[in-house]
């Protein structure tokens, strides 16, 4: 059971990500920061860091993301300015896709994996899992 909310944790961390940065309102961004931070708060308490889960609770959404909403909402940013440059952002898709591709390209040289090595993969699956204590 503890293995499946880690994943739905996980799942959820990583859609409040992409959300974080695909968000056209800036204040709906930092509402989806909160629920990043939230959803990082709980995996930390889960794995059995509690004091660091608790400690990005009270840091990163008591003082920081509260900082970026009272900051974004004093600007007060109309949606039609973020909205007409959009268009600029899109330029750069293919610098975008190209950095990313060499990030890529540099964690699968830095990182040693083969395919010979698969069949030794599920017993590092279990030595993980029996460390963590979830099995």
């Amino acid at each position: 059971m503890k293995h499946y909310l880690i994943d739905i944790i996980v799942f959820t961390t990583i859609l409040s990500n992409i959300l974080v940065i695909t968000s056209k309102n800036p204040v709906i961004s930092v509402i989806f920061l909160i629920s990043l931070f939230i959803n990082a708060a709980c995996y930390l308490i889960i794995i059995g860091v509690g004091f660091i889960g608790i400690s990005y609770i009270i840091v990163y959404i008591g003082a920081i993301a509260v900082l970026f909403l009272f900051v974004i909402m004093m600007i007060n940013i109309k949606t039609t300015d973020i909205l007409e440059t959009g268009s600029q952002y899109t330029k750069t898709i293919p610098l975008a896709l190209s950095v990313g591709f060499l990030f890529i390209y540099q964690i699968y040289n830095i990182i040693p994996f083969s395919f010979n090595n698969l069949t030794e993969l599920p017993e590092v699956v279990y030595v993980y899992y029996s460390l963590d204590g979830l099995v």
